[in-house]
């Protein structure tokens, strides 16, 4: 279990549209594998075109067995290769955040990895 039931993850895109896009594509890969998901209402990254609220961020629940944290960085890395170099992910449990960026499919696994075991209890 964790200390928080939901991780928070927005897509930061200058293009909302693409990033609507790729929010959806997670959302679509979570909901495969049978994973609950809220929306999360996240602001517009600075110019951006039209208004991003709303619609480029997800959150994802935490809360289960254990085999939670090895499925969901599973699908993250898949999710995060996809990824264009412009774009960057925001993961937020709590307070406490990590921002990845263009990272190789490795340091992204071991970024997102650490980060979610961060979060577990005892």
């Amino acid at each position: 279990m964790f200390v928080g039931d939901w991780v928070d993850v927005v897509l930061l895109d200058d293009d909302a549209e693409a990033a609507d896009r790729g929010i959806r594509q997670l959302r679509r890969q979570l909901a495969e594998n049978e994973i609950d998901t809220r929306t999360v209402e996240a602001s517009a990254p600075v110019g951006s075109k039209g208004d991003a609220a709303g619609f480029n961020a997800v959150a994802i629940a935490l809360g289960g067995a254990g085999g939670m944290v090895p499925l969901l960085i599973a699908i993250l890395r898949d999710w995060l290769g996809r990824r264009v170099p412009e774009q960057r992910v925001k993961l937020t449990i709590g307070t406490d955040s990590i921002e990845l960026d263009a990272a190789t499919t490795d340091e992204q696994q071991r970024l997102v990895e650490t980060f979610l075991r961060k979060h577990e209890e005892g």
